[in-house]
């Protein structure tokens, strides 16, 4: 019984460490223009930009330090923003 316990109390504790996310900015950011910023756990981002009736989609790796943000575009895929890269401050729940 004591072996149970353990072994539950063990795979627990490994799903709750796995499943943590360190990130506290990782999440969904929207605009009033209908762009999504979507912020990865691992530095990873993806803005969509919503235009109409076309959606395009630009990839791309993120740093934040001090609460200011800056966006790096991956070079090897399409880039809908035209820019290498954009710089931004983070406000409460706001970019």
């Amino acid at each position: 019984m004591k072996r149970v316990f353990l072994g539950l109390l063990a795979i627990i504790i490994i799903i709750s460490i796995a499943g943590c996310n360190n990130n506290p900015y990782a999440g969904e950011y929207k605009t009033s223009d209908n762009t999504i910023l979507e912020l990865n756990s691992d530095g990873k981002c993806k803005v969509i930009n919503n235009s109409y009736k076309d959606v395009f989609y630009t990839y791309g790796k993120y740093t934040i330090n001090d609460n200011k943000i800056e966006i790096t575009f991956d070079e090897d895929k399409q880039n809908y923003m035209r820019v290498k890269s954009l710089n931004g401050e983070v406000k409460g729940s706001d970019i």
